[in-house]
């Protein structure tokens, strides 16, 4: 099956099985050193990606949802300006996700801060998500490395730098 879609913003066409899941692609054609095969069922959550801005286990998408979609890896995602909105966040907060689950626990800050964004935008049907979406979004990851009250510092200390960063904008 032939897909295209964009990767890191980079636009590809992928001759893969349609069934073929998103982490296995991204190891096989684009040997991305994060992606982790070993579960293949989502129960560890450290294959976590951005498919047009939302994560996801990327354990769990087969290769037909890819067509026309937009993923963002954490290598790509660390090109980006927004990467610095949450290291700082976890600098004043004093909490940082394990290195284990660094990666995609950042992503799914990300998404969540694009919540922030359309919400704020007026985006219809999205809204800024509450302290119980927060913690269930994290939770994609199972890691325990930050307790709830860490969570909720850290997207709360993002998300001020990110409205400080869309001010500066207009």
């Amino acid at each position: 099956m032939k897909i295209e879609c964009t990767i890191d913003n980079k636009h590809v066409l992928l001759t893969v099985n349609s069934n073929k899941p998103l982490n296995l692609i991204l190891m096989d054609e684009f040997e991305s050193p994060l992606m982790d095969a070993r579960c293949r069922d989502g129960n560890c959550g450290n294959c976590v990606v951005l498919l047009n801005d939302e994560a996801v286990l990327s354990c769990l998408v087969p290769a037909f949802r890819l067509k026309g979609a937009r993923i963002l890896t954490f290598e790509g995602y660390k090109k980006s300006r927004f990467w610095h909105d949450l290291e700082r966040a976890y600098e004043d907060t004093g909490s940082h996700p394990c290195p284990h689950c660094y990666a995609s626990k950042t992503l799914i800050f990300e998404s969540l801060l694009q919540m922030v964004v359309k919400s704020e935008a007026g985006t219809p049907h999205d809204e800024e998500p509450d302290g119980e979406t927060i913690v269930r979004e994290i939770g994609l990851n199972r890691c325990p490395c930050l307790d709830a009250h860490e969570m909720l510092d850290i997207f709360k200390a993002a998300a001020a730098y990110r409205r400080r960063r869309r001010v500066r904008r207009y």
